[in-house]
């Protein structure tokens, strides 16, 4: 992987292009999707998955941590990478 500059960050969008390429060239083809709902607090939570195998792995933005991470659709469905939920206010 290239480390860009502070000012130039191309070096990752073709690091991401060249990561979607080999995806596809492996028959894995990226299945770009948002969760929302109940599992993650009615948060936005980007994640791709294989539309052409259903048991490949996802990956999931972990709400708790910030970052995108490698996981399964069991544990994204379940909320595991949810961000703990606020307490209420009074």
């Amino acid at each position: 992987m290239t480390t860009p500059t502070s000012t130039d960050t191309s070096a990752l969008w073709q690091n991401l292009a060249d990561a979607l390429n080999a995806l596809i060239a492996a028959s894995l083809f990226p299945d770009f999707h948002n969760l929302y709902g109940t599992p993650n607090d009615w948060q936005h939570q980007p994640f791709v998955s294989s539309a052409a195998h259903a048991d490949a792995p996802w990956v999931v933005f972990d709400l708790s941590t910030r970052q995108f991470t490698v996981s399964s659709r069991e544990r994204t469905h379940s909320g595991e990478h949810s961000a703990p939920t606020m307490g209420r206010r009074r």
